[in-house]
């Protein structure tokens, strides 16, 4: 064989190694902030059921996060973890507060160590109109 054809092999042999050791890596499609839209968060405010009743609050919808633990090296789930997630998912309503309604702690299968979500209620709060 020429050295073309040799080099034109090697590159198929690459390419195939490359892909390969590709088959095991894991991709996360969870929706993640930028950090821009992560420093906006600050702007939502959390607020328990009987203070949120004190505004003139309309509430958006629900929001959820959860996250599982796979190996002991991942830091153990807690609620002030997934506090920032839920607040980003109700800026992204459009809220600017939360109510958080309930964390529940269960293991939904064996790949999980530890696992948490929680749930929360996303509001509009209009200051103006208090």
């Amino acid at each position: 064989m020429d050295d073309d054809k040799w080099s034109n092999l090697a590159i198929v042999f690459l390419g195939i190694a490359f892909l390969s050791g590709c088959s095991t890596m894991r991709i996360n499609a969870s929706v993640n902030p930028s950090p821009e839209e992560a420093l906006k968060t600050y702007k939502v405010e959390e607020y328990s059921l009987t203070e949120i009743t004190r505004y003139k609050a309309e509430p958006l919808g629900k929001v959820t996060s959860s996250y599982c633990r796979r190996r002991t090296h991942q830091p153990e789930p807690s609620e002030s973890m997934l506090m920032g997630n839920l607040k980003y998912k109700a800026q992204r309503l459009g809220a600017n507060g939360i109510v958080m309604m309930e964390c529940v702690d269960h293991q939904l299968n064996d790949s999980c160590e530890a696992f948490l979500r929680c749930d929360a209620l996303a509001y509009k709060v209009d200051f103006d109109r208090l």
